[in-house]
């Protein structure tokens, strides 16, 4: 009985001590004579994903633009209305009449607006001109990083001022024919005539005393607006692109931040300064009114195509890096750097190419270029693949299994 007590106290003593011993080698090892396994439980795999830096803040829809038309009972006596509040009107429709009281003084007016006019038209079309014949010197090399982004810049601001010239012409148009109107009412008649509209939209305000604005006019055209606080303005930029969201009635549409104020609208020592803004929609929102608020999400920055992991495998030391399986099929430590964070996911600028695999789990387990030990999950092997293989290639394998040892 003592001598099986004695022969399973030295047994464990044995192994206690070859455990030991072999805990030691591997600690002392500095020339890595001991190899050494890894053991991973879970992998993950580096893939190509469109990432965004999204800020949500609060706005509101509001009419795209305001218009206001005003009377001057110099040139006659006010008669009539022949609209009135929330009453949509197009371009030419009747806003009101009044009677002339001086037929020469008004004729001479109206044919000296007409030449104003005139004038401001020629100047904005010929100056469209210039700006559709100027051309934007290209880039004289493809190395030169400062000559793109200048030629980019360049072209765009081109565009968008021909865009802004053509806008104002279709105005400047647009009260041109509300003029030449009146002085043909003028001509024909000798003493009433009846103003057009030279704008679209809902008469919102009619001034029944005659106080100026006579009327005022919104578009039917929707923008979103809202005000940022002083560090949320710190992070936006004209012309960042803005998706906009009204739950209540499911709407979701593109739009592109527009117009970013530089100055608060009030300034109060115990107060944080509010930033207004306006959101442009790419199309037009259905179903929505003025005064509905909504969801602004301003996209900040993007990785469009980016090379992509789960931010569970990245590990941060002094520097942050992630355990690679490289070509030799051993574990890697490699530094990486990374860009935007989205939801869990994670870009990386530099370290790592789309497709690589890297260990998750379990960390306390990776070594650097060490061999390493991964179970066989039976789920993901394909039974009818084995069994389809042919003969011959059982037997190949099995040879070089047998020659191998």
């Amino acid at each position: 009985m003592k001598t099986k007590n004695y022969a399973g106290r030295i047994i464990g003593l044995l192994i206690i001590a070859l455990v030991a011993t072999n805990s030691f080698l591997i600690f002392f090892d500095e020339e890595g004579r001991v190899e050494q396994k890894s053991y991973v439980e879970e992998w993950s795999k580096s893939t190509t994903y469109n990432l965004f830096e999204r800020l949500n803040v609060n706005g509101v829809f509001a009419s795209d633009d305001e218009n206001e038309v005003y009377f001057d009972e110099s040139i006659g006596s006010f008669q009539t209305f022949q609209v009135e509040e929330g009453q949509v009107v197009q371009e030419g429709d009747d806003l009101y009449t009044y009677q002339v009281t001086d037929y020469g003084t008004q004729e001479a007016e109206l044919e000296g607006e007409i030449d104003r006019l005139e004038e401001e038209i020629d100047a904005i079309e010929d100056y469209v001109d210039e700006l559709e014949d100027y051309d934007i010197p290209e880039p004289e090399s493809d190395d030169d990083s400062s000559d793109p982004p200048s030629y980019v810049e360049t072209e765009y601001l081109q565009e968008a001022d021909i865009a802004e010239q053509d806008a104002e012409l279709e105005k400047k148009r647009a009260m041109l024919d509300m003029v030449q109107d009146q002085l043909d009412q003028l001509q024909d008649d000798g003493e009433e005539i009846t103003v057009t509209s030279p704008y679209n939209g809902t008469v919102t305000d009619v001034s029944k005393d005659l106080q100026a604005p006579l009327l005022t006019l919104k578009a039917s055209s929707l923008i979103v607006t809202g005000e940022l606080n002083e560090e949320e303005r710190q992070q936006v930029e004209q012309d960042m692109p803005s998706q906009v969201t009204v739950e209540d009635i499911e709407l979701e549409t593109s739009g592109t931040l527009t117009s970013i104020h530089d100055f608060p609208e009030q300034v109060e020592v115990q107060r944080s300064s509010r930033y207004p803004f306006e959101v442009t929609l790419e199309g037009e929102a259905e179903n929505v009114l003025p005064g509905y608020h909504a969801d602004v999400e301003i996209i900040t920055d993007s990785a469009i195509n980016a090379v992509t992991v789960l931010d569970n495998v990245l590990l941060t030391d002094e520097d942050l890096y992630a355990w690679v399986m490289n070509e030799q099929g051993v574990l890697e430590r490699r530094a990486v750097e990374t860009g935007i964070e989205e939801q869990g996911l994670i870009e990386v600028e530099e370290g790592l190419a789309e497709g690589e695999w890297l260990a998750a789990e379990p960390k306390d387990e990776f070594r650097h270029q060490a061999p390493f030990l991964t179970p066989i999950h039976l789920r993901d092997l394909s039974v009818k693949r084995l069994l389809d293989s042919e003969l011959g290639d059982w037997k190949t394998y099995g040879l070089f299994g047998i020659l191998s040892r």
